[in-house]
């Protein structure tokens, strides 16, 4: 197993290959969840946008988002129930490295991904919804 690119023989490494150390491909998701009381729900507007400003000032790292999930919230959007209501949010595997305040500050967790049927996208590209595992048939 190799862990740092080896120069090419006969060529001297440089300080940029023996000081950069490779990109580390995490699959761990964060969970905040809302009813610890540690955020509330009326907290998400400013969370979103905390979030998307660190996202946007590390140039938008390709699958980094947020996700928002509840049962009753999904179907809400979906015009089925009345109550809406968020019961945590997701912090997505690349997010990880631009955000750790935040998550920190929400006290989140190590957690599976979110189940993609309840799941809403908060902050990140359409593209990102790939992350989420689909559901077998």
């Amino acid at each position: 197993m190799v862990l740092f690119p080896q120069p090419a023989a006969g060529s001297a490494p440089t300080s940029y290959s023996r000081t950069r150390l490779p990109l580390v491909n995490s699959r761990l998701w964060y969970r905040a969840g809302l009813c610890d009381a540690v955020i509330c729900a009326r907290q998400i507007p400013m969370l979103t946008k905390h979030f998307a400003d660190a996202l946007e000032a590390a140039r938008w790292p390709h699958g980094a988002c947020l996700f928002l999930i509840g049962h009753r919230f999904a179907r809400a959007r979906q015009g089925k129930d009345d109550s809406a209501l968020a019961e945590a949010v997701f912090f997505s595997p690349a997010a990880i490295a631009t955000v750790p305040h935040l998550i920190a500050v929400c006290g989140a967790e190590p957690s599976p991904p979110p189940d993609r049927d309840c799941a809403t996208l908060l902050v990140g590209k359409p593209s990102d919804w790939d992350l989420l595992p689909r559901g077998l048939h």
